[in-house]
């Protein structure tokens, strides 16, 4: 299939905050890629990354707690693809801290998250959601400040590949 041929993404869901649907999002999003073979299995598995850091790291991950997962293609054709995961903000009292990829030790049991989405995006980030609702259909959520959104962008193209790499 050409890069001519391939469909655009522009799709968004809402995942109630709980490890069960950790799965759900990475074969929700793993249906929309399709079409681009070469970095489904990298999304996928920065979708469990991000999803995971969401739910034990953020007020997403409390009882009643969502995420929102958005997919979508940039350029037409599409050169990038772009994964958001917005969380729904700290947890009380947790103080906020600054998202960073570093390797943790070899005998961690976790913390390598972030590590990976640097590792298998062509960029990746964070940045405060504008409205930070997570879960607005929901008549019992509370808004909840400090929402982020955690970015991957997978490049599409074999030269913008290249571009990324050290």
């Amino acid at each position: 299939m050409s890069d001519d041929a391939r469909g655009l993404i522009q799709a968004t869901r809402t995942f109630p905050g709980t490890a069960e649907n950790c799965g759900r999002a990475r074969s929700w999003v793993r249906s929309l890629l399709l079409a681009y073979p070469s970095i489904r299995d990298s999304v996928e598995l920065v979708v469990s990354e991000l999803f995971t850091n969401a739910i034990r790291h953020t007020a997403s991950g409390e009882p009643g707690g969502a995420v929102r997962v958005t997919v979508r293609t940039e350029g037409d054709p599409p050169v990038l693809l772009r994964l958001e995961i917005t969380d729904e903000g700290r947890r009380e009292p947790m103080p906020a801290q600054v998202a960073r990829a570093m390797l943790p030790p070899e005998d961690a049991q976790s913390g390598r998250g972030l590590f990976i989405a640097s590792a298998l995006s062509y960029a990746w980030g964070r940045l405060p959601a504008s409205n930070g609702e997570v879960h607005p259909a929901a008549p019992t959520f509370h808004h909840r400040h400090g929402s982020m959104i955690t970015w991957a962008e997978f490049a599409l193209r074999p030269e913008l590949q290249m571009a990324a790499s050290p």
